[in-house]
């Protein structure tokens, strides 16, 4: 008897080890799950203030100065790297600029330069990626110069938390609140110079694709350009875990804190909803085919989905083309932008 008591009294003891074993993982596993996506959420959402290393740069004195430490450690990045020192920025300094500032549609204070090259000429609002960036990113000021010596008029903007625009976090909303202050650079063109709708067009840079579409989705801005364009959160996140070696599975938990962090689903309202609410009005999608950052779906899901719509869109495709890498090194991309908005926007609205 006394055996059969130690067995049995074995026997429930481990029954006790097994379910407080249990109770740990369990306890464990969602406490990881959500810590790994609470780190990757952060990650992707953090934004640091102000222009960085780039905090000299104005339109009419900008150069492409960088620590390069962004483009590692893309495979490529000894090309990126190179096309962008190599490029001669001498001859794309603007004449003249004013610095101005307006409210966003919520109120904040947003930081602008609007550059005047034509009073009878369209204009263009200029929106930047994400991270350290703003308008004083050589990106934005080499596309606004291609566009000024093309003879159309220019305004670059800061979004919030970036530039000089106001601080309000320390993270961006992903285009669900700067969305707002673009319409905020859109009123001020309307009431204080005068611009009709028709000759407002609108160009979106990598994660300024995911604000730029949502802006044009609410808006009568009349054209709109992407280049290297976001377009979907969730992808983007699992094109980043892919890259990074993690298992896409993280996506979900990592979506769920970035809910938490900004307190706003990241995703709310898709940006790809304004494919089918352009209408007639001109869309152009211009892509890295070798974008290792941002993949070139995104922009190829945009493109299907307008033209399920029966939008005006058309996507160029750039062989042999990293990200945001054509603006430096393809000698058709400032014709293919001057033209499409020469085009799409109407002149002497004024």
């Amino acid at each position: 008897m006394a055996g059969a008591r130690e067995y049995w009294g074995s026997i429930s003891r481990r029954k006790k080890v097994f379910s407080i074993s249990t109770a740990v993982v369990l306890l464990l596993v969602p406490t990881i799950w959500f810590g790994l996506g609470h780190v990757i959420a952060m990650q992707a959402l953090t934004s640091p203030h102000g222009c960085g290393i780039w905090e000299s740069n104005t339109p009419t004195n900008w150069t492409v100065d960088d620590d390069w430490e962004s483009f590692e450690p893309w495979p490529d990045s000894e090309n990126r790297i190179s096309i962008r020192k190599d490029f001669d920025a001498s001859p794309w300094q603007f004449d003249s600029y004013e610095n101005i500032s307006f409210s966003s549609r919520d109120g904040l204070d947003i930081a602008a330069w609007y550059s005047e090259v034509d009073e009878s000429a369209p204009v263009v609002i200029l929106v930047h990626g994400g991270y350290l960036n703003g308008k004083c990113k050589p990106e934005v000021l080499l596309t606004a110069s291609y566009l000024a010596d093309g003879g159309i008029n220019t305004l670059m903007v800061d979004l919030r938390n970036h530039g000089a625009s106001q601080n309000v976090s320390d993270y961006m909303y992903l285009g669900q609140k700067e969305y707002l202050d673009v319409l905020g650079a859109y009123d001020w063109l309307l009431e204080e110079k005068s611009y009709p709708s028709s000759s407002i067009g609108l160009l979106g840079i990598s994660t300024g694709a995911l604000t730029a579409a949502l802006a044009f989705g609410e808006s009568e801005i009349q054209a709109m350009w992407l280049d290297s364009a976001i377009i979907d959160f969730p992808m983007l996140v699992e094109n980043e875990l892919e890259r990074l070696g993690y298992p896409k599975m993280l996506a979900s938990p990592a979506i769920a804190m970035g809910e938490r962090i900004i307190g706003i689903n990241p995703n709310e309202v898709p940006p790809i909803t304004a494919a089918s609410k352009a209408g007639e009005r001109p869309m152009y999608l211009a892509h890295g085919e070798d974008d290792g950052r941002i993949s070139p779906l995104h922009s190829q899901m945009f493109y299907d989905k307008a033209l399920a719509s029966n939008a005006n869109v058309t996507l160029w495709m750039i062989g042999d083309s990293g990200h945001v890498d054509a603006v430096w090194e393809n000698p058709e991309y400032q014709g293919r932008l001057v033209y499409f908005f020469t085009e799409a926007l109407s002149w002497n609205g004024r």
